[in-house]
């Protein structure tokens, strides 16, 4: 039986959030401990495309060792396709815009980068109750008590540590099936020159293919509950020529797509990544919020000494920006995906400079309301999408 030890924080969660949150806090010299209810590493259901800002969001040692040994190809060019609008659009930038990897290493990279810092790992440590008390929180997990200060929950979008504290499920979930496809030589070659968003393959919702080493991540995203994701991803499999690849491992998810009405702290618990609800609503991106929650919710915890409210108060702060980005990007969902005939004016009429837009936003230049906030026109769809 281990031995009884009062950490500062408990982490749950070993993905992009919790484990920037445990490496923070540990290099902060916190007695920090990391909870992760599967193996180190895991294979992880995602697109594995890593953006730029995402890549920013790293310390430079951990981006240093995350391009040098995780990072499998680099897309300097995005391609966009609206489909039956039949509007195409390319944007290329000198750096990458996207950096594929397979999430199970870039994960287990960062939380190497926590052991580092001091963290302890335990994997195979699933939560399954929760006690709050004055002063510290009790969890009672797989493998015995864990009693901490405070706790992040970092377990994704169906967050079950968020369920053991009393929040409800999350108002927004966008469900998706990704496929990892082996294909032809002459195929891999023809596709995995750019990555590539279309639009149509599933209703309000759209299709992505991001090229590995050696194979295709392709999936496809509904803003809908009730889309047959499994005829979409065979429709656009067809539709890109793959109708017979050489092999085809499915895996579904679901990404949250609106920030907790509720908040993201109570007590001495603190959510941060898709368990705080905080993808980007367009694109469902969300390694780089997690990566940003986590960090943040650590400084929290260092800077709110001890003080739950304290706590609460700052890291409420430090995720305003984040909260609002994930509104405005909401209401340009609601644009995208449910209102096709005003999309295909407003692309038609200002595609690339849309386009070019929400690439600066994935590689961190800038931020939907520092866009919003120079231009009339985004002002003006922001109109129509209500």
């Amino acid at each position: 039986m281990r031995p009884m030890t009062v950490h500062d924080v408990a982490v749950v969660g070993a993905g992009p959030a919790g484990a920037s949150a445990a490496r923070v806090l540990a290099e902060a010299g916190a007695r920090v401990v990391l909870l992760e209810k599967r193996d180190v590493p895991r294979y992880k259901t995602c697109g594995g495309g890593l953006v730029g800002r995402a890549l920013r969001g790293l310390p430079s040692c951990v981006r240093d060792d995350v391009e040098a040994a995780v990072v499998e190809r680099t897309c300097h060019t995005a391609d966009l396709d609206l489909g039956h609008d039949g509007l195409r659009f390319r944007a290329r930038r000198e750096r990458p815009l996207i950096s594929m990897v397979m999430r199970d290493r870039f994960d287990a990279a960062l939380v190497a980068a926590a052991a580092r810092a001091g963290a302890e790992v335990r994997p195979r440590c699933a939560v399954r109750a929760v006690t709050v008390e004055a002063d510290r929180t009790r969890l009672e997990t797989t493998d015995g008590s864990v009693v901490a200060r405070f706790v992040v929950a970092a377990d994704g979008a169906t967050s079950e540590t968020a369920r053991l504290c009393g929040w409800g499920p999350a108002r927004l979930c966008a469900p998706a099936l990704e496929a990892e496809v082996r294909v032809t030589d002459a195929d891999f070659a023809r596709l995995a020159a750019t990555a590539r968003f279309d639009f149509g393959p599933v209703r309000a919702g759209y299709g992505w293919v991001f090229p590995k080493r050696d194979h295709l991540s392709i999936g496809v995203c509904s803003m809908r509950s009730g889309v047959n994701l499994n005829v979409g991803l065979a429709q656009y499999l067809a539709a890109l020529g793959l109708d017979r690849p050489d092999h085809v491992e499915k895996h579904g998810f679901f990404v949250t797509l609106g920030a907790r009405a509720e908040g993201v702290a109570r007590g001495r618990v603190l959510l941060a990544g898709d368990a705080a609800g905080l993808a980007d609503p367009v694109t469902g991106e969300g390694i780089s919020t997690a990566i940003e929650s986590g960090t943040f919710a650590a400084r929290a915890i260092l800077d709110g000494d001890g003080e739950p409210a304290r706590v609460r108060e700052r890291y409420e702060r430090l995720l305003a920006r984040l909260r609002r980005e994930v509104r405005i990007g909401r209401e340009l969902a609601k644009l995208t995906y449910e209102r096709p005939r005003i999309r295909r004016w407003v692309f038609g009429h200002h595609g690339q400079r849309i386009v070019e837009g929400m690439i600066d936003v994935l590689t961190g230049d800038r931020t939907y309301a520092s866009i919003l906030g120079r231009a009339k026109t985004w002002t003006f769809l922001l109109g129509l999408s209500r």
